[in-house]
């Protein structure tokens, strides 16, 4: 090689070097990661239960908040529910008892004196929450009266609800496996129940039919409708005991006790 050229690489790599720009591709220390391992993405938390959130890091040394630390490789985690600061945390496990809804949980790095890293370090996983489970199918059954049974002008009905959580109206639209069930009498609105107590109903007499339907918090029906009906016939005093009216006989009784007094008197005057 022609030492001219030699000499101007030489030059070249030395002001390179001297500029601040190093000549290869050196690696400086690893950047610390953050990763969160549970709940996965858009999991559904069932029955109410709090939600875990196992997180793993590295490159990053986690310690108590409020030490007095202020390394860029050591601090804590912040723990953001739907981007509203909620706890903070030195360990890899953090539970969250969580209303019904969706929630999106951030997780970020940040020093012991709350500043960002540089870069910031961040995870968020989107979950659901709800008071029913978190699957199977929900079922809904008239155990009592049977189909086009005869019954009284009071009388009750009792139902069984299955994988599904009665709760009062007006929660979070969207969650899966919890709301309240509707009644219609004879296709009108009759009632709202939010638990399994058996229903009383207080009829006039003729045909009548209860439909039954599971619905969400915001009153809609369930991505597969959930309906169950009954038709009964009411009829007033079916099944009563109608108490013995002795009114009657009691006024003969007393009548009859009249005339033998009458008589018993009548005989008496004759003999004297």
């Amino acid at each position: 090689m022609n030492a001219r050229i030699v000499a101007l690489i030489v030059a070249i790599v030395g002001m390179l070097v001297a500029s601040g720009i190093p000549a290869s591709n050196g690696r400086g220390a690893p950047l610390p990661t953050l990763s969160i391992l549970s709940p996965t993405p858009n999991e559904v938390i069932g029955n109410g239960t709090p939600v875990a959130i196992v997180f793993a890091v590295t490159n990053f040394n986690l310690t108590e908040p409020g030490n007095g630390t202020s390394s860029p490789n050591s601090g804590h985690v912040d723990v953001f529910v739907n981007d509203t600061l909620t706890a903070q945390s030195s360990v890899s496990t953090i539970v969250l008892p969580l209303p019904s809804g969706p929630h999106t949980i951030r997780l970020r790095l940040v020093t012991d004196n709350g500043s960002a890293l540089n870069p910031d370090v961040t995870a968020s996983v989107s979950i659901m929450v709800t008071r029913g489970p978190a699957g199977g199918t929900p079922g809904l059954s008239i155990v009592f009266p049977r189909e086009g049974a005869l019954v009284g002008t009071d009388w009750t009905l009792a139902f069984r609800v299955t994988n599904f959580a009665l709760v009062p109206p007006g929660g979070p639209a969207g969650v899966p496996n919890e709301g309240h069930v509707v009644v219609r009498l004879d296709n009108a609105s009759y009632a709202v129940l939010t638990d399994d107590a058996p229903l009383h109903l207080n009829l006039k007499d003729g045909p009548h039919t209860v439909t039954l339907q599971l619905v969400d918090n915001a009153g809609g029906p369930l991505i597969s409708n959930v309906t169950v009906s009954l038709d009964v016939t009411v009829q007033a005093l079916f099944g009563r005991v109608t108490p013995f009216d002795a009114t009657p006989y009691l006024a003969l009784a007393n009548l009859l006790i009249g005339l033998g007094i009458l008589a018993a008197i009548y005989r008496k005057l004759e003999v004297h």
